[in-house]
């Protein structure tokens, strides 16, 4: 629950003079610009909608600040879905890498993403953007892959599920970071981010998704069968991917803190909780 001295006001991005009456009436300092469809499967069954939020949402944010709120810093939040399917050669993704989105969710967010440099260049709007790639933690959906696995093991473990973890493609690569580093990677470049620049935020380092089931396994201290979802495998899933964090660092500061272990025993402990909850 958020403190109650935080004010909500609830709106549609997609409404362009619901967003420029509140960019209008408060006149913010900073924003913070997370309103997106961030599940990827949603973009190919409902590709429109994803334009709409992710793509005119975002630039109705920054024609409402161009217009009522020219001051404010906007921390624009892309995703690494942007760089889509890299070469080989071309790992660890440098902010300076070729962007070739493979899903609707990808190019929505690339778009997004070339538009907020575009008003800080054109408009002269003081926007920085910021491209989280995977990341989890305590609270993350069940959809989202590290989070259907923890899931899954913490309701084996306390016998509220039969001994089979469903699963999509294990033989892929992901840079996984959690939740608390990214969110900290997000003040920082709202603080001390370069007008106009981008930055990667990431581990540096990526891990084959078996071994991030296995690790939770073993967290567990549990036996179970793996069964394979053909509705979890993406069409063209991308083998490897891996950033580089090195501006955030020289420019914000910026590193990763918790290391895998720290962020699978978190995100398992976290659903014992809430599973052990329930009846």
């Amino acid at each position: 629950p958020l403190p109650k001295r935080v004010q909500t006001i609830a709106l549609d991005v997609r409404n362009k003079e619901q967003v420029e009456q509140v960019v209008s009436l408060l006149q913010p300092d900073a924003i913070i610009h997370l309103a997106a469809l961030s599940y990827v499967p949603d973009g190919e069954s409902d590709p429109k909608n994803m334009y709409d939020v992710n793509l005119f949402g975002t630039t109705n944010l920054l024609d409402g600040v161009a217009k009522h709120s020219p001051k404010s810093r906007v921390l624009v939040v892309s995703s690494s879905e942007v760089y889509g399917m890299p070469k080989p050669t071309a790992l660890p993704l440098v902010e300076e890498s070729e962007l070739r989105p493979t899903s609707v969710y990808g190019v929505t967010k690339a778009a997004a993403d070339l538009a907020a440099y575009k008003y800080s260049i054109r408009e002269g709007l003081d926007v920085v953007r910021v491209r989280p790639f995977n990341h989890t933690g305590p609270g993350q959906l069940d959809r989202f892959m590290v989070s259907s696995f923890a899931k899954q093991v913490a309701a084996i473990k306390l016998g509220k599920q039969a001994p089979q973890i469903s699963v999509g493609n294990l033989e892929v690569k992901r840079d996984i970071s959690d939740v608390s580093d990214i969110v900290r990677g997000y003040r920082e470049a709202v603080v001390n981010g370069k007008r106009g620049s981008v930055y990667n935020l990431c581990s540096g380092q990526s891990i084959l998704v078996k071994d991030i089931l296995d690790k939770l396994i073993e967290i567990a201290k549990i036996e179970a069968e793996i069964v394979v979802d053909s509705a979890k495998v993406r069409p063209s899933d991308i083998p490897d991917v891996r950033g580089s964090y090195d501006r955030a660092n020289k420019e914000l500061s910026w590193k990763p803190r918790v290391d895998l272990d720290g962020i699978l025993h978190g995100l398992y402990g976290w659903w014992v909780e809430q599973l052990g909850n329930t009846k």
